[in-house]
């Protein structure tokens, strides 16, 4: 198992939004956060890397293994955000770094690559992804769909085991939408295992191996991609019908 979640209770402040989370993904799985608004997809997936540290429960992804109940201890939880890549709906770059800063900071201070050796990985994932001749321009001067591939380029120079998407298409048109699911196809055949929050069950259905939907903190149905076909709840079944 990549991740294991037993028991995950999760609180903002005194109001309860994860309620009682179990799930498992294998290696290479793409895992898909399904729901309506406010189910607790994004709360949920920003628990995989701890960025939201959940009340209670057992946490284990890319074999680094937390006990929720227990202080969680900060060397553990940097060494999960080394092995956990996230791209954030916001993309979240650095804007007075260009592209290439933006991905070779992190490699060469926390994974200890030299300065030469972060730019040749960078110019590869750069030319994977399409991006090779906006290596020196900044964020701002890119389209919303070019920001979102320099954020995947970026979580992917840390060599994640797993990588987390948070609304990867939120706002994108189709043509760059088709884009980004193509690169989420392209990472399938490497093995990572993905865990992607959608709203679009079109998205969804291209790239998931594993559904999750989710209403109200809680999750309603788990099941293969054949669960589109033949929902097992009414309540996925209705959230499919108004696709």
């Amino acid at each position: 198992m990549t991740i294991s979640v037993k028991n995950l209770n999760f609180f903002y402040g005194s109001s309860q939004a994860l309620f009682d989370i179990n799930l498992t993904a294998e290696d290479g799985d793409t895992v898909v956060l399904l729901g309506p608004s406010g189910a607790g997809k994004s709360t949920l997936i920003r628990t995989f890397n701890l960025l939201e540290v959940p009340k209670s429960g057992d946490l284990t992804v890319a074999d680094n293994h937390f006990d929720l109940s227990q202080n969680t201890d900060a060397k553990k939880m940097r060494q999960l955000r080394q092995d956990v890549g996230m791209v954030f709906q916001q993309y979240n770059l650095w804007p007075h770094f260009t592209v290439m800063e933006n991905l070779i900071e992190a490699p060469m201070k926390i994974l200890g690559l030299t300065e030469s050796e972060a730019q040749k990985e960078a110019m590869e994932l750069l030319t994977r992804l399409r991006l090779e001749e906006h290596a020196h321009r900044f964020p701002l001067q890119l389209s919303g769909g070019q920001q979102q591939r320099v954020a995947i380029a970026r979580a992917l120079m840390m060599k994640p085991k797993v990588l987390l998407f948070d609304e990867p298409t939120a706002a994108l048109d189709p043509e760059i939408t088709a884009q980004i699911v193509s690169i989420i196809q392209e990472l399938q055949e490497t093995g990572i295992t993905q865990v992607i929050v959608t709203h679009e069950v079109g998205v969804a259905r291209k790239v998931a191996t594993k559904v999750v939907y989710m209403e109200k903190g809680r999750i309603v149905e788990t099941g293969d991609a054949s669960c589109f076909e033949a929902p097992q709840t009414e309540q996925f079944r209705q959230y499919l019908s108004h696709d």
